[in-house]
């Protein structure tokens, strides 16, 4: 599991796998052909069909329903206790104890949603672009700004996937849907493999909310100074319901509980929680304060120049920065590929009070912020 990126042409996409059709649960029926009146049922999902009475090509107005699909489990649950304890028993910033003293508990299964939402988007832009061009040298430098008319062109292809549904408590914030099988969601089938965990909120305002910031980020028209024409359009918008696997294993340090999530379908650490080396902690404070102070000293008797001193100091400044951190975070450490924080999209969207407020809120996100209620 691993950061989402924008699919590349040579990048290989997730697989459906097909099942038989008394697996399906997510189908649509009670609707009828136009052409013959048979009764058809349709993936939930789709746009184009075919009756199999007369086989006659059929296209529906708008997407039949919300597809949803799951990730196949392929590890077990003891594979998945075995890299949660040899994640604990390496590394020097967790602690040491933690490789004889840690029990592992209960592995249990659980499959947890996430939107998926995949468009393309095209468009170009016409304007002027602000270029400066810097003649001579030294005294002589010269730096003329002038304005150059450009064409800006936009194809960008989006797949990404966010939380649906709060991971405050699981620590997970994406997962990379890559080369994964993907199997049409069968509801009793995932019960009686694990603990299923519906989607919350609106996938409407989550699909909204993603195509504003897929056209913010492939506009054409951004850095330009001016802007003379403009237009950008979303094709094959598609919204997907994706249930995936991760084993939660439980373990005991001290008289207090963690949990470790594996990835069931890649065997890969998704997100990992364990106290941290106090020894380490001290270590990284002290050396990198001796050693900036140790630097620093010296270029402040051998400096011949303010900006020297300029030069030196912003690494040291650095140094001691990254040396306090260690020591003011290092408590705790976690680690994971679905651990790293972020604009968590569905979830800032869904939980705000009221609609004007999150009209406000999906603008700051697509700007890049954070709304205040989650300063």
């Amino acid at each position: 599991m691993s950061e989402p990126l924008e699919h590349a042409a040579d990048e290989p996409t997730p697989e459906i796998v097909p099942v038989a059709e008394d697996g399906l649960s997510s189908r649509v029926t009670g609707l009828s052909c136009p052409n013959c009146g048979g009764t058809l049922e349709v993936d939930a999902g789709l746009r184009v069909v075919e009756c199999p009475f007369c086989e006659t090509p059929l296209l529906a107005t708008s997407e039949v329903g919300i597809r949803r699909l799951a990730v196949e489990p392929q590890i077990d649950a003891e594979k998945a206790r075995g890299i949660a304890r040899q994640w604990l028993s390496k590394g020097i910033v967790k602690n040491p104890k933690l490789r004889t003293a840690a029990r592992i508990g209960e592995a249990f299964l659980s499959f947890l949603p996430f939107y998926r939402v995949e468009a393309d988007c095209v468009g170009f832009a016409l304007g002027t672009e602000k270029r400066q061009r810097t003649t001579g040298s030294g005294k002589n430098r010269t730096t003329t700004t002038y304005y150059v008319d450009v064409e800006r062109r936009a194809e960008k292809i989006f797949d990404r996937t966010y939380p649906a549904l709060n991971v405050a408590e699981w620590g997970i914030q994406k997962v990379d849907l890559r080369g994964d099988r993907l199997m049409p969601f069968d509801s009793d089938a995932l019960d009686r493999l694990g603990m299923v965990f519906p989607p919350t909120g609106s996938e409407t305002e989550v699909r909204e909310a993603a195509l504003e910031q897929f056209r913010r980020l492939a506009d054409p028209s951004s850095g330009l100074h001016s802007v003379r024409f403009k237009f950008l359009q979303t094709l094959r918008e598609r919204l997907t319901v994706i249930y995936y696997p991760l084993w939660v294993v439980r373990y005991r340090f001290r008289d207090r509980s963690y949990q470790v999530l594996v990835d069931a379908e890649d065997g890969s650490l998704a997100y990992g929680k364990a106290p941290g080396n106090d020894f380490f902690r001290a270590a990284m404070l002290v050396l990198t304060q001796a050693a900036a102070l140790f630097v620093g000293t010296t270029v402040m008797q051998i400096a011949a120049s303010f900006e020297v001193l300029l030069f030196v100091g912003l690494p040291l400044l650095a140094a001691l920065w990254w040396g306090w951190r260690k020591f003011r975070y290092g408590g705790v450490v976690i680690e994971g590929t679905g651990a790293h924080k972020e604009v968590n999209l569905g979830q800032a969207v869904r939980v705000l009070a009221s609609r004007s407020r999150r009209r406000e809120a999906v603008r700051e996100l697509m700007a890049g912020k954070v709304p205040e209620i989650y300063g």
